[in-house]
């Protein structure tokens, strides 16, 4: 009989965050969404990168690779996110006691909030990281894994903790408002329940704000100042270069982010959605980077604890009260 494991993986653009649930312990793994075609790989796989095998193909996955290796589209309908899904479970798998020759998988990951409206859209995400039903031959640094995916939730990204803190949010409600590295979603929940109407999304993610400031600083200092370069910017507040700091750069850069944040609220009030009367809730890791300024902004504001693990926790807790825990 095989083994019955159920899962929960929440990909982004930016990092791919997995969860699963044994012997009361919740297991955890993170590593970059990021994915190149290789051939004849002959280099030492640090510690966050695997090489993986898949349909006769080889690609390297993780943190070898740099940013610009993220996939960009708005459908996750595609290779780079399916086998950062499939290697998310395998990576879950793994930290298992029990067998895993041949795994029985329920699996609940996110979708975008514009794809989670379309059903043809979300019937062809189904159908492809199911595998059609199939059973799943994957290879990982050299270790073979055979799975199929037996149930498959598609939840709408952004749900924040609402589903890990159901006491908290019963008899509210309740503003999600999810950074990622491209997009921001927003999702109104009015006692548990979501809007469907208010499901919104904004290509207002860290990504942006950092090839902003970016652009900014190069065109006033005619240097090449690159998105990488401006991650460290939002920790230092400056910019250096040759050693020297710009002291002039701090306001061009904390401007910059306050009036990003401004975009944030503003975005949700043309879209109708309202703060009134509702507990407004900040996840992801862009709510973690901008959490000085989204607090000056909006006092009220909430951070939700765990907040890079908010939504993946949330799905597991629904894919556990609709399947039963695993054995």
């Amino acid at each position: 009989m095989h083994n019955k494991f159920l899962i929960a993986i929440d990909s982004g653009k930016s990092s791919t965050k997995a969860v699963m649930r044994e012997d009361g312990t919740i297991h955890r793994i993170k590593f970059p969404t990021r994915m190149e075609q290789v051939t004849e790989f002959g280099a030492e796989i640090s510690p966050g990168s695997y090489l993986v095998e898949y349909e006769g193909k080889s690609y390297l996955i993780g943190s070898m690779l740099d940013e610009s290796k993220m996939n960009f589209d708005l459908s996750k309908n595609n290779e780079q996110h399916r086998l950062c899904i499939y290697l998310a479970i395998t990576n879950l798998l793994l930290k298992s006691k029990r067998p895993i020759g041949f795994s029985d998988i329920s699996l609940a990951i996110n979708i975008p909030l514009l794809l989670y409206k379309n059903e043809i859209q979300k019937k062809a995400y189904h159908d492809s990281i199911r595998n059609n039903g199939e059973s799943i031959h994957i290879k990982v640094n050299g270790k073979a894994f055979v799975f199929r995916i037996s149930q498959l939730l598609l939840l709408p990204e952004g749900i924040g903790n609402v589903y890990t803190q159901l006491n908290e949010y019963r008899s509210k409600k309740a503003l999600m408002i999810d950074i990622g590295s491209l997009n921001i979603n927003y999702l109104e929940f009015n006692n548990l329940v979501p809007n469907y109407e208010k499901m919104l999304t904004a290509d207002l993610g860290i990504n942006i704000l950092r090839s902003k400031i970016a652009d900014s600083l190069s065109s006033k200092y005619g240097i090449s100042v690159s998105d990488s370069d401006a991650e460290r910017l939002f920790t230092d507040k400056y910019l250096v270069t040759d050693g020297v700091k710009r002291e002039e750069s701090k306001k061009i850069i904390e401007g910059m982010i306050e009036n990003h944040v401004k975009d944030i609220f503003n975005y949700a009030k043309s879209r109708k959605l309202s703060f009134n009367n509702t507990v407004t809730v900040f996840s992801g890791g862009g709510g973690i980077l901008l959490s000085d300024y989204i607090a000056a902004t909006f006092p009220a504001a909430v951070f939700a604890t765990d907040s890079q693990f908010a939504n993946v926790l949330s799905f597991l807790r629904i894919l556990e009260t609709k399947h039963g825990q695993a054995a």
